[in-house]
């Protein structure tokens, strides 16, 4: 069974990111406001819920209005601390710079906390995950812009994806201390001379310790693979994979058991953001070789961008925040099915 529950409406929804806080509460954090991203207006805000999703309370600010736009990418939460890693911008994706918001009270306050690692600009931070070991692991998608380039954006007042940078680089940073600090992991670099790729990698570990990869590969239909073996410190190069992906961000989720979980919409055409349809949850308990339950959640069409979230604790459910159409924000509690 599968509950669709609106979170909330706006001009422009974008990136919904849902996740149980530490005192039971579910946070959901979106960009939100002006119609389109990036837009000098888009600002990130945060929706609570304190019956499991039934409700869900008005749109709170989470970063201070300094006149940026703002964007979110990941919320991570270790033990009692949340963090938020946002994009800060002018409008453009340019002028980019990154930053980490922290609370220690379940998302009701929040300090800045500068900017995260070795990623303090050009760079969209994904899905963290915890390996067996008690590695962390911070996937991100990183734009190695030139000072010239960076110059030229600023200048020009245009798109990030007309500077000219030549690659978008995957990879990770890594933590062996619980998240006190981090160390640069491996990456690779993708080329953007065919096409810009907004690659948002999201990772996974299989059962024989390897990590898995899977990347958006903008204007091929399909997502690609890469893995690494040695935790994180080098990956092999990235082949394609046969899951279908209208260039869309998809999500990987790991059951206790070991069994992994895909957000996604398996659709291989490239007909623009309709393409994004249908909704689905695939699942995996060969470490990804095969998928042995394939759910579509929707028979409707629209617009299913960036689905997010996790598994509850008793495995039974997923529970995840979907943008529909771009302006509204739905948060979707999956029961699967035996």
């Amino acid at each position: 069974m599968t509950k669709f529950k609106l979170i909330h409406m706006d001009t422009l929804s974008c990136e919904p990111i849902v996740r149980r806080m530490p005192n039971g509460d579910l946070l959901t954090i979106c960009q939100c406001g002006d119609v389109k991203e990036p837009a000098p207006l888009n600002r990130v805000y945060a929706f609570r819920s304190k019956d499991e999703g039934k409700t869900w309370s008005a749109k709170e600010l989470v970063y201070p209005e300094d006149g940026q736009a703002v964007y979110n990418t990941e919320v991570m939460v270790l033990n009692d601390e949340v963090t938020l890693f946002l994009t800060l911008h002018n409008g453009y994706f340019d002028d980019w710079k990154c930053v980490m918001m922290k609370s220690c009270d379940s998302g009701y306050t929040w300090i800045n906390a500068g900017p995260p690692p070795y990623l303090d600009s050009y760079t969209f931070v994904r899905g963290q995950i915890t390996l067996k070991n008690g590695a962390i692991l911070i996937p991100y998608q990183q734009y190695p812009l030139t000072q010239e380039q960076h110059e030229w954006l600023k200048a020009n007042k245009t798109y990030v994806w007309k500077s000219g940078v030549k690659i978008v680089r995957a990879g990770v940073i890594i933590s062996y201390d619980g998240g006190k600090t981090f160390e640069k992991g491996g990456a690779i670099d993708i080329s953007l001379e065919r096409s810009w790729v907004w690659s948002e990698p999201t990772i996974v570990e299989l059962s024989d310790g390897s990590i898995t990869m899977l990347l958006r590969m903008d204007g091929t239909g399909y997502l690609y693979r890469s893995d690494s073996f040695d935790g994180g410190k080098s990956w092999t190069n990235p082949i394609k994979t046969d899951i279908p992906n209208p260039n869309n961000k998809v999500k990987l989720l790991k059951f206790n058991d070991g069994r992994i979980a895909l957000l996604h919409t398996p659709n291989s055409s490239l007909q623009g953001l309709r393409s994004r349809n249908p909704l689905s949850v695939w699942i995996s308990k060969d470490d990804l070789k095969s998928w042995y339950y394939k759910k579509d959640l929707t028979d409707f069409d629209g617009c299913f961008s960036y689905p997010d979230g996790f598994i509850t604790t008793d495995q039974k459910h997923i529970m995840f925040t979907v943008d529909f159409n771009r302006h509204d924000i739905y948060f979707v509690d999956h029961e699967i099915e035996d």
